[in-house]
């Protein structure tokens, strides 16, 4: 059996393979392919950054995944002009599969749905963001504008799917429900090491502090500021001189020169590194024990991954109340996103506090438990053998 997986995210292909900067490694493929033969990737095509090798990315290519790219469905050229041809390449994708994954939101994971509804094939939506918020709350005009459509056709999508899962516990399921019968909850999060030695290695570090230039951490695009990057440069700006020695580092793909001028604007340029991207796993999580605090003041979110990444290493963590933060964290570590003067009064109260440091990683080390990969994979696998169980008898009945 045959299955679509369709999504936005843009592919890079070099050497004859499919790479992508983040998120989208060949491990991932394997939750799918458990139940299904073959998996068809469809999705946008993207180029290599300038500066960078193969070699600095995730290979995305492995055994019985194929990929399929498709043209930018998110503009107003894409929503109009290049839709028909997309459909009708779309429908004979789905035509040639036995079941659809959409991936929402995103353009391509629409049109992957309307052509399997079209063919009679099931479908399921994985549900990893609110576009609400990335739109009205992070946004020109457009989007502004465009925010209460992005809201409702998500909606819509859950409100007929028959299988759907969620990387939140309850934020994304209140504001987009869904009546599916096969439906869960499992986050992206991958995580494999919650070895004690871990908190032990956090909480002698925490001892160290006061004797050291601290490091923040933030891993985000640096492609759009739904990340909050400009909250955290506002916050430091405001409080360098107030703060002890410190220095930020942010890790994610993009190009950094708008963010280094912005940096050099506020005078900070000389604390601020622009990091690139790491192959995820290890080289990620060893990256993270050398942050003092973790920084996620985002915009738009479903749960993100790099936070409870970075809350299995005991990092203590400054985030907004995007999307479903809140499940994860004490109200009392949150601002509201973009409040640049709220993350300064937090960052003044918190960095020198060696017992919030101290309560923190302990309470992020176990909170990140209920991630592990075990108990993750064990959901999806009942989820996955569900939907794969009602493709195979809709292909026997047709």
């Amino acid at each position: 059996m045959k299955t679509i997986f369709a999504h936005d995210h843009r592919f890079i292909k070099a050497e004859d393979k499919v790479w992508s900067e983040n998120q989208f490694e060949s491990a991932l493929w394997t939750r799918y392919l458990a139940h299904f033969d073959a998996l068809t990737v469809v999705a946008r095509h993207g180029t290599l950054p300038p500066g960078k090798t193969v070699e600095q990315l995730e290979k995305s290519s492995t055994l019985n995944v194929d990929f399929e790219f498709f043209p930018n469905l998110s503009n107003v050229m894409g929503l109009t002009l290049a839709r028909p041809a997309a459909m009708r390449r779309m429908q004979a994708l789905v035509a040639d599969h036995d079941a659809v994954i959409a991936r929402l939101p995103s353009e391509i994971g629409y049109l992957a749905i309307a052509a399997a509804r079209a063919a009679g094939k099931p479908w399921a939506v994985e549900v990893v963001g609110c576009p609400w918020d990335g739109m009205w709350y992070h946004g020109g005009l457009a989007a502004r504008l465009y925010a209460p459509a992005a809201w409702i056709r998500l909606r819509q999508a859950l409100r007929h799917a028959d299988n759907a899962i969620y990387v939140t516990r309850d934020f994304l399921q209140r504001r987009y429900p869904t009546r599916a019968q096969n439906s869960t909850v499992a986050s992206n999060v991958v995580l494999k090491d919650l070895a004690p030695d871990i908190l032990g290695a956090r909480l002698a570090r925490i001892a160290t502090t006061p004797n050291r230039e601290l490091r923040l951490g933030l891993i985000g695009t640096l492609r759009n500021r739904y990340k909050g990057i400009q909250t955290v440069l506002a916050a430091l700006a405001r409080t360098r001189a107030e703060l002890p020695p410190l220095s930020l580092h942010i890790l994610g793909g993009g190009d950094p020169a708008p963010w280094r001028q912005e940096s050099e604007r506020l005078g900070i340029a000389d604390i601020v590194h622009f990091e690139g991207t790491l192959p995820a796993g290890d080289p990620v999580m060893h990256w993270l024990d050398e942050i003092d605090i973790y920084l996620q003041p985002s915009f738009q979110e479903g749960l993100p991954r790099a936070l409870i990444e970075a809350m299995s290493r005991g990092c203590p963590v400054l985030a907004s109340t995007a999307a479903g933060i809140p499940e994860l964290l004490p109200e009392e570590d949150l601002i509201r996103p973009g409040d640049a003067r709220a993350l300064a009064a937090l960052l003044l109260s918190r960095i020198a506090d060696s017992h919030w440091m101290v309560d923190r990683a302990h309470h992020n080390w176990h909170e990140a438990h209920s991630y592990r990969t075990e108990v993750l994979d064990a959901r999806r696998a009942l989820f996955w053998e569900a939907f794969r169980s009602d493709a195979a008898s809709r292909r026997r009945n047709r």
